[in-house]
């Protein structure tokens, strides 16, 4: 899924459970609502053959787009800001910034200010403070990511630069082996023919032969590598 796309229905998303909330005969089945969603996320979990252990949205998939209808829907339903499952608001953002582009992460949590904030509910106070408090939990997630990021690419390299480093040690025993343990050996057969060459001029070129027929195996197989 493109990021604009996602970015679109996250958004969609948002204004449809704040749309939900303000019509009494929707609210009032919301946890119906929020339990359906969990079901659905977890069959689209299944549907991706994800691990049982792999709670997280799928990066970029649709699957963030129902963790967020069940996160908004539970926390708005419960009070907003005056429910004890505010800070869920919190692991969602988490889930948000690891599994989409930044600029989705960005705009969404921008959304989600103003849909908590439309929503309302609790003292005012408690509203600015827990609405401060979304834009720097978001800078801190987004900066966890890149760090997280910087690590992984820099593991990958140091894979990959482990990976050559064994390809070139195991080049090289290979070659001390087709030197040592056989081309030496002919050569010394060879030498020994070539003190009766007249008489041994076919076993010296059939040497010779085989020699050349295992060195251009031996190219043909590591030309690759």
């Amino acid at each position: 899924m493109s990021a604009h796309i996602q970015t679109l229905l996250l958004a969609i998303t948002l204004g449809f459970v704040y749309w939900w909330l303000q019509i009494p005969a929707l609210s009032f089945y919301s946890l119906q609502a929020f339990a359906v969603s969990v079901v659905l996320y977890f069959v689209a979990k299944r549907a991706s053959k994800a691990k049982i252990w792999h709670i997280a949205p799928a990066a970029q998939s649709f699957e963030m787009v129902l963790a967020t209808f069940a996160f908004m829907i539970l926390i708005g339903f419960t009070g907003n800001f005056e429910s004890v499952l505010f800070p869920l608001t919190y692991v969602h953002l988490f889930f948000l910034v690891f599994s989409t582009h930044i600029t989705t992460s960005i705009v969404t949590a921008l959304l989600l200010i103003t849909f908590h904030y439309a929503l309302g509910g609790g003292a005012v106070s408690v509203a600015i403070s827990e609405t401060i408090a979304i834009p720097v939990m978001l800078i801190f997630f987004l900066f966890t990511k890149h760090q997280y990021n910087e690590v992984a690419r820099e593991k990958k390299i140091i894979e990959g630069e482990e990976k050559a480093l064994s390809n070139s040690l195991e080049r090289q025993t290979q070659i001390t082996n087709l030197i040592t343990k056989f081309i030496q050996p002919k050569l010394a057969q060879i030498k020994d023919l070539s003190v009766h060459a007249d008489q041994n001029r076919d076993a010296i070129i059939g040497q010779i032969f085989i020699m050349q027929m295992e060195i251009s195996k031996f190219l043909e197989k590591n030309k690759d590598d």
